[in-house]
């Protein structure tokens, strides 16, 4: 799933979230937000991952 930047999401760049590779991450290898792509989006992955994981 690609997600472009926008003025509503604030990316930089084209982004992607790659839902069939789920992993756990820490959170201290996360410096700064760079954007925040929504509730719709967000709902979009979360169908994608529900899908993938048999939910």
């Amino acid at each position: 799933m690609v997600i472009d930047p926008d003025e509503a999401n604030r990316l930089v760049a084209p982004s992607s979230a790659q839902c069939q590779h789920v992993r756990s991450v820490a959170t201290t290898r996360i410096h700064e937000r760079t954007g925040n792509v929504g509730p719709v989006v967000l709902g979009e992955v979360r169908e994608t991952l529900a899908l993938l994981i048999d939910l």
